[in-house]
């Protein structure tokens, strides 16, 4: 009986301190690897033109066009139905804190990719899906202000996050295409469960390249 209440009086002091912003989760200690990747992982398994996300498709009504056929560019409206920038992306996520030291050890992104640099076909311009992703003005010291794939540890949530986001045409507004969430672990390799974004997938599996 004294054991039965000792544990009540334990988890009321938790549900406490969380409730008043006293508990603080432990950030993860690792191990964790330089890439993860979505797996397994296809063009169109995130960001096809769903219900919801047919947004991301250039649309005939926006005035879209190539300015220079011979030479397209990641700001060149378009008519067609495609986009023919940049490069397809593979559902890999990668740690490089030399190039964006702010995000900690607990911080991935697809445009991290090694020997990635600005330019349509160098990994700083997306296609995935039915949409596309760029990095804000060509900068990772810009990567939370475009439209940016990543896998990040919330110490405020004590969770894993997956975030995909895209660029829309002609506005290049930020779209949300999927969130989701793995609670706890010392590792973001797992299943993640939807939380938000116009992809109604109800989960994605991480795991280390």
């Amino acid at each position: 009986m004294q054991r039965k209440t000792k544990l009540k009086r334990a988890d009321e002091t938790f549900k406490r301190m969380i409730l008043e912003g006293d508990f603080v989760p432990t950030p993860p200690s690792g191990p964790t690897a330089d890439a993860y990747r979505i797996a397994p992982y296809a063009d169109g398994l995130v960001g096809a033109a769903k219900p919801g996300c047919d947004l991301l498709l250039p649309h005939f009504d926006s005035g879209l066009r190539w300015a220079d056929a011979a030479n397209p560019q990641p700001d060149d409206p378009l008519w067609d139905g495609g986009v023919r920038a940049g490069v397809m992306w593979d559902g890999t996520f990668y740690r490089d804190l030399a190039r964006y030291a702010g995000s900690g050890p607990l911080f991935w992104s697809a445009y991290l990719k090694p020997g990635s640099a600005p330019g349509n076909g160098n990994g700083f311009w997306l296609n995935f899906g039915s949409g596309w992703a760029h990095l804000a003005n060509d900068d990772p010291a810009q990567l939370p202000a475009g439209a940016s794939p990543r896998i990040l540890y919330d110490s405020g949530a004590g969770e894993w996050r997956l975030v995909i986001e895209a660029t829309l045409f002609v506005t290049n507004a930020v779209v949300n295409v999927w969130t989701g969430a793995k609670a706890g672990g010392n590792d973001p390799a797992g299943i993640y469960t939807r939380a938000s974004g116009c992809d109604p997938l109800a989960s994605l599996t991480v795991a280390a390249v």
